[in-house]
């Protein structure tokens, strides 16, 4: 997915939002934000808004001189979910059918994130997804690859919302599943230590992209990564980052996000906040990857 001009004032919008959590100086802000704006005039918009979003939080680490300026922020996220797990499952064991309770609570966990322009209330949300329709459906068939499937890779997004991740998984109780995590910190994305603190190992084995975009894209993810992403029989993609970063691989893709922006809201043809199991859309860009 290349970049729009679209994109340039959420680009711009979220680096000003990331200064004011560091504490800086006007001045140093206003250095930044030059900075910033220098990289923007320049980028090659053909590429994918997390292969900039890469570049722009290299910008931004090396501004705050932290290699991790969200850690308190995730640690705050993962625990008020944590906090939260066994409402969470009880809500999945009660409901009529737990596999569509789990996969409606990890979609309204989407909504965890600190990148795009607007933030969404989670309790709300996570009382509207389990009671409304969602938009874009296609749990059937993702139900279905489910049932036959012997090896799962599951692409996680945002923290606190791999709570329900977990929770997710575990419903789908497969033994061969793989989840993967970024390789290095970025944005309130998942890590090795968010897999680690919320227990993710019970239900999967736990992979790293290999990189730290803000979302998994191909050609900067590891080796490890590309041979299980090659090998699962279905792929669980969490978030928009992900689908950015994957829009036109052939492999039998799953998007489960809530849009959080007019672009991918109308590209997906639906309305922004909407609730979305995708199944790979094949009318997109398609290109094969060896």
């Amino acid at each position: 997915m290349e970049t729009s001009l679209e994109c340039v004032p959420c680009i711009v919008n979220s680096f000003l939002r990331l200064l004011e959590l560091g504490n800086l100086s006007e001045g140093k802000k206003e250095q930044a934000m030059r900075r910033l704006l220098k990289f923007i005039s320049e980028a090659d918009y053909k590429k994918s808004p997390p292969v900039l979003g890469r570049e722009m939080h290299k910008m931004f680490r090396e501004e705050l001189n932290d290699p991790d300026p969200y850690k308190g922020i995730k640690l705050k996220y993962n625990r008020m979910m944590i906090n939260m797990y066994p409402d969470f499952e009880d809500k999945i064991a009660t409901a009529e059918d737990p596999f569509d309770m789990a996969m409606r609570l990890a979609i309204a966990g989407n909504v965890i994130d600190f990148g795009p322009q607007d933030q969404l209330d989670i309790s709300e949300t996570i009382n509207r997804v389990v009671n409304s329709r969602i938009d874009l459906d296609d749990s059937k068939m993702l139900r279905k690859d489910l049932e036959s499937a012997n090896m799962i890779l599951y692409i996680g997004d945002n923290c606190g919302e791999i709570v329900m991740d977990k929770l997710f998984i575990k419903t789908i109780n497969l033994s061969n599943v793989y989840f993967a995590v970024r390789g290095a910190p970025v944005l309130n994305d998942v890590t090795l230590e968010d897999a680690q603190m919320v227990e993710m190992n019970k239900f999967a084995n736990i992979i790293t992209t290999g990189d730290n975009s803000p979302g998994a894209v191909w050609d900067f993810t590891s080796n490890e990564f590309q041979q299980i992403f090659n090998k699962a029989d279905v792929i669980i993609s969490k978030g928009q980052g992900n689908l950015e970063g994957l829009m036109g691989l052939t492999h039998n893709i799953y998007y489960l996000l809530v849009t959080k922006c007019d672009r991918i809201s109308d590209m997906l043809e639906t309305k922004k906040g909407e609730f979305v199991v995708k199944k790979n859309p094949y009318n997109l860009q398609s290109i094969k990857v060896s």
